[in-house]
């Protein structure tokens, strides 16, 4: 009887434990479904961030809500071969800064609707989309000095053809604006009389540019993706027709790799001189730039102290020009022969007509689960 008892026991709680494990199983099976919906919503975040013209995407000045399916008001169901598997609410906002975005992604399985009976399990994921600033799209200028600007004669800046990037001013400067006599800068002023106060600005609170120029993790971003695509470079560089600089983006640092400052000794500075041939990208350089003869740059040249021009025909540059004078530096222009120094190009500026990955991605330690969302 005791042996029979003990078996009777040891039935029942073995037969409890056989009713529970499929149920348990059940929720995990349920739970890991509603994360991985969840990362879905993130990857589409970062698919429509990536393209801000496309019906679907989301663009580059977002509106607070986002539009439908980003204010999270839709459920955005997932299936395969008419067999519903979930989906997701997703809800981007705009973040601390231009170049970043929130987002709350809420994956549900089998739905979130509230008249359907069956077992349901959600899972929550929140992270930071971020990108290297783009200066095209947040600078208001084909030519953007932190310090003094000066045209020689017969050099031109001209911003008027391009809008895709919005209306830039020719020129924008915190320090003063000296042009020739025969020196002219066209803004995108509605109007084709250069040297007007709408096509360059100088005198400029230099506070201002902090919205547009490289920040420190822009610079370090940068460094990192060239280090990893063999354009990394430092001190003193020279390309011309013979020795061509690469395609993409370069990065030249300081003799050190330290960050520039004010008080960054002279010696510690990069230099860079672009002689000849073509360079298509971004040329982001620890200290100055100077283009000559007949190199054409079409692309983003950013020179964290100085920029020099002094080039004649058939080059030029396509794009834009950002000098930040970390020590005083500011940009001159000068030209022979027919034809402008710079012309603002928006797609070339922006990603060096697609040789420059300056994508969205999710910034590191940004991604979190919240438990009780």
């Amino acid at each position: 009887m005791i042996t029979l008892s003990l078996l009777a026991t040891l039935l029942v709680g073995l037969a409890m434990l056989t009713a529970s494990e499929p149920l348990i199983a059940s929720n995990q099976l349920l739970s890991a479904q509603a994360q991985s919906l969840a990362e879905a919503g993130v990857e589409r975040a970062l698919w429509a961030a990536q393209r801000p013209q496309a019906e679907t995407g989301i663009p580059r000045a977002l509106s607070t809500p986002a539009p439908a399916p980003y204010d999270g008001s839709q459920f955005v169901a997932l299936s395969t071969r008419d067999l519903a598997n979930g989906g997701f609410r997703l809800t981007i906002l705009p973040g601390t800064t231009s170049n970043e975005r929130q987002v709350i992604s809420v994956g549900w399985m089998p739905t979130d609707d509230p008249a359907d009976l069956r077992p349901k399990a959600h899972r929550a994921i929140t992270a930071t989309l971020w990108r290297v600033r783009v200066p095209a799209e947040l600078a208001p200028c084909a030519v953007c000095t932190l310090g003094d600007l000066a045209l020689e004669e017969s050099a031109a800046v001209d911003a008027r053809a391009d809008l895709a990037c919005g209306a830039k001013a020719g020129a924008w400067a915190s320090g003063a604006v000296t042009l020739a006599g025969t020196a002219r800068i066209l803004g995108a002023d509605g109007d084709d009389a250069p040297n007007g106060s709408a096509d360059y600005r100088s005198g400029q609170p230099s506070q201002n540019a902090e919205a547009w120029k490289l920040s420190e993790a822009d610079l370090a971003a940068l460094k990192r993706m060239a280090r990893a695509r063999g354009t990394y470079f430092q001190g003193t560089v020279v390309f011309d027709a013979a020795h061509p600089a690469p395609e993409g983006l370069i990065f030249v640092d300081s003799m050190s790799g330290a960050p520039l400052s004010p008080t960054t000794p002279p010696e510690e500075l990069a230099r860079v001189e672009l002689r000849g041939g073509t360079f298509r990208g971004w040329l982001v350089v620890q200290g100055s730039i100077e283009v000559a003869g007949d190199a054409r740059l079409r692309g983003l040249a950013y020179a964290q102290d100085s920029f020099t021009y002094r080039g004649g025909p058939p080059g030029g540059i396509e794009g834009q020009i950002v000098a930040a004078g970390q020590r005083g530096g500011g940009t001159r222009l000068s030209r022979t022969g027919d034809g402008p120094a710079l012309i603002f190009d928006c797609a070339a500026a922006t990603d060096g007509d697609g040789t420059v990955p300056a994508g969205w991605r999710i910034k590191p330690s940004s991604y979190r689960e919240p438990a009780n969302f």
